[in-house]
């Protein structure tokens, strides 16, 4: 099993596993919440979920009508959080357009001197969270991760961070997905920097969380590759006696507090080529310097 140095895993915050604590999940895409399955199962019962975008990106892939398409991954990730004991109650679903936001982050790249409605937008979803988060007045939020993999999951991250400038104590921690560069998802890269807190799954959590992962059929396209990946790579690391296979990667999931000065403006690898490395929207590469980077700019104007 693929493990951090000891002296990077650190203790769990007392905080987050407070009965009082109140805590907000926010996530970008139903399917996200596959990052902290365990975690979910362990907060108080305060706790609540947010999603921001309905995930209809692959709509035309799978054959659907967008609103058909972000219907069932609304139903899917509902079914998801039903297998840990989560009622809809404590889900709430923002539905802003995946489609949309995509055509935001090309149109930011393609025309640099007519921003100012991509900046309107990204205000618009800011807002959005803003009104979330200054509604629920969070103690604690976890988000996706900032790891230069899917521009969107940035996106999120970063309106995340600047919805908290009215609660400066409240802890942001944030959760990985995946990194292009990292080749195993729901892991922190090898270069993060900084503490990194551990949550081991009791064998009842563990199936809990693995009933999860059949109740979003409609990304087979994109997780049976990566189960593919997580097998192959497994097998290699066996080589060295570290072999892992999803169960085992599943069954530990890590968060790590999200630091006060991070540099939103600069490259998530520190390499503008590593970032994004596939995402382009009708021909048009989205870039962490041409896409996100003027938005993080805006923002902080």
């Amino acid at each position: 099993m693929m493990r951090f140095p000891k002296s990077r895993v650190s203790p769990w915050p007392g905080q987050v596993l407070s009965p009082t604590t109140r805590t907000l999940v926010v996530l970008a895409h139903p399917d996200d919440e596959i990052a902290c399955g365990g975690l979910a199962q362990r907060l108080p019962l305060t706790a609540r979920f947010l999603w921001v975008t309905d995930g209809d990106g692959l709509a035309e892939a799978a054959g659907m009508r967008r609103p058909e398409y972000a219907s069932a991954r609304r139903l899917e990730s509902e079914a998801a959080m039903a297998t840990l004991g989560i009622t809809p109650d404590r889900l709430r679903f923002l539905g802003n357009s995946e489609v949309e936001i995509f055509e935001t982050l090309a149109r930011c790249a393609a025309k640099p001197n007519a921003r100012h409605d991509v900046f309107e937008h990204a205000r618009s979803l800011g807002r959005q969270i803003t009104a979330e988060v200054l509604a629920f007045r969070p103690e604690v939020v976890f988000t996706v991760g900032w790891q230069g993999a899917h521009p969107i999951h940035d996106l999120v991250h970063l309106l995340v961070r600047a919805s908290l400038a009215q609660l400066p104590d409240t802890q942001l921690f944030e959760m990985p997905l995946f990194d292009a560069w990292g080749v195993v998802p729901l892991r922190f890269p090898p270069w993060h920097d900084g503490p990194v807190h551990e949550v081991r799954l009791t064998p009842d959590e563990a199936a809990a969380k693995r009933r999860m992962t059949r109740c979003w059929p409609s990304q087979d396209v994109v997780l049976k590759p990566i189960e593919t990946v997580v097998a192959v790579a497994g097998r290699i690391a066996g080589l060295a006696g570290h072999r892992f296979d999803l169960d085992s990667l599943l069954a530990i999931e890590r968060f790590a507090p999200v630091p006060r000065d991070r540099n939103y403006v600069k490259s998530p690898h520190g390499m503008e080529f590593l970032d994004y490395p596939l995402d382009r929207w009708q021909g048009a590469r989205i870039s962490h310097s041409a896409s996100i980077a003027p938005i993080a700019q805006a923002l902080a104007s």
